[in-house]
């Protein structure tokens, strides 16, 4: 999926650290996709290795817990990666936390999760806003959007997209019209989430064209939502049925404002 591991603050200038140049490499195999890391493989080890070296003040401790905790989302190591946020957590009151794990549980397929996560981060008096709201959108946590774009308008605090607010509103729109909630939509990416970790994969990193709002010749509108994976186009589309099934067993069907589906990126 996209590069969502955020450091640092997105107002800062600071220069880049031994922890800003580990969290590029784990961020580059995030946007490349893929199978997840071996452990036991000597670049997870050189990269663990490398964090544990990050001491210092409650700031470098912060740093710490957050890179081991994206180090060991690409090897899907979900208890050791939440493990480390909560430790994170803990220490730091800023959105920069709760923000990377959002991204973190965004490319593990905990999207209902990652849109609480979303909600606390991106306020806008917290000045993160216009750096995440691209979270909002992959973990479809539209109503705190909207939000939270309005709020900020009214503030005049954010420099906004306006693409992204009108897409923001639009979708809002789509969803109501059908009576399907934020939560409802994040369940169902779960669900899809859960396809990829019993498969151990990642997404490639997330495009604004891969999320789409569709206008049919018969006043069908509904959000194309796709993910793209490291296999055949053979295999996507099994998943995808897979996903069709799964979605059907929980909801008895898929709502009509929503459309997904995997799209293999490997050449047969």
């Amino acid at each position: 999926m996209v590069n969502r591991v955020q450091h640092p603050h997105p107002m800062s200038t600071q220069p880049k650290t031994q922890c800003s140049q580990i969290l590029s490499q784990v961020n580059a195999r995030v946007k490349a996709g893929g199978p997840y890391l071996d452990p036991s493989s000597f670049e997870v080890r050189r990269l663990i290795c490398e964090a544990q070296k990050i001491t210092g003040d409650a700031y470098q401790a912060i740093e710490r817990f957050i890179t081991l905790g994206a180090i060991h989302q690409i090897c899907g190591n979900e208890a050791e990666m939440r493990h480390n946020f909560s430790c994170a957590a803990q220490l730091d009151r800023s959105p920069r936390t709760a923000a990377a794990y959002c991204g973190a549980l965004i490319n593990l397929g905990y999207i209902s999760e990652a849109q609480k996560e979303f909600a606390r981060a991106a306020r806008p008096e917290l000045g993160w806003l216009t750096c995440i709201d691209s979270l909002g959108f992959f973990s479809m946590a539209i109503t705190p959007l909207n939000d939270f774009y309005a709020a900020a308008q009214t503030m005049k605090i954010a420099e906004l997209s306006a693409k992204h607010v009108e897409g923001a509103k639009r979708i809002q729109k789509i969803f109501q019209e059908a009576n399907v909630t934020d939560e409802i939509v994040g369940q169902i990416l779960d669900d899809a989430g859960e396809i990829l970790r019993e498969r151990r994969l990642m997404c490639c990193e997330h495009f604004e064209k891969d999320q789409f709002i569709y206008d049919g010749p018969y006043d069908e509108h509904f959000v194309s939502i796709e993910w793209r994976v490291p296999v055949s186009p053979g295999e996507a589309s099994d998943m995808s049925f897979e996903f069709i099934h799964r979605v059907i067993e929980r909801f008895e069907k898929m709502p009509a404002c929503i459309d997904f589906s995997f799209t293999g990126t490997q050449r047969r």
